[in-house]
């Protein structure tokens, strides 16, 4: 800690943790309804409803002559053969992906940062092309590389207590 300079990205890393006052409630948050989600549980609750309903599209359709047609267009493309025309993953693309990842980014749900993703070695790299190949060719991607968590990020100067649809996600 004597090393580090305040010029050093970890000393104002290190006194922004110690300035922090613990822990921030989150506030509550008021419903269309008008009744206050209070406890975690349920903001957690409603966020997730908010979420799933501004994602859904679940809406009427508008134009139910275009729907068809696109339907139909989907079916006739899914109907098709698959066509082998996916060019395998090589080493050297995930070499040149994983040199270019950012490593004050957060690491996903497995808890690997990008930092030590750089570290791989090249058999370990290896087997991750490996992985991926076997993917793309077997048409099968993990659930778990479609998921996220996702962190709702106030926005500067809107009150806390306005619909979710007013803060950012990040994931």
């Amino acid at each position: 800690m004597e090393e580090i300079k305040p010029s050093h990205k970890a000393f104002w890393a290190v006194t922004k943790a110690l300035k922090t006052e613990g822990y921030t409630p989150i506030p509550p948050l008021k419903k269309p309804d008008n009744s206050v989600a209070i406890d975690d549980a349920e903001i957690v609750e409603y966020l997730a409803d908010s979420i799933e309903t501004q994602c859904s599209h679940a809406s009427p359709p508008h134009d139910i002559v275009h729907i068809s047609r696109i339907e139909e267009e989907v079916f006739q493309k899914t109907s098709l053969e698959p066509k082998d025309d996916l060019a395998p993953v090589s080493l050297s693309e995930v070499q040149t992906l994983v040199k270019s990842l950012n490593t004050r980014k957060a690491p996903g749900l497995d808890g690997i940062s990008n930092k030590a993703i750089k570290c791989f070695s090249i058999p370990l790299l290896s087997l991750l092309v490996a992985i991926f190949n076997a993917c793309i060719k077997n048409c099968y991607f993990p659930p778990a590389w479609k998921e996220a968590e996702v962190i709702g990020i106030h926005k500067p100067g809107k009150p806390r207590d306005l619909l979710p649809a007013t803060d950012r996600s990040a994931s």
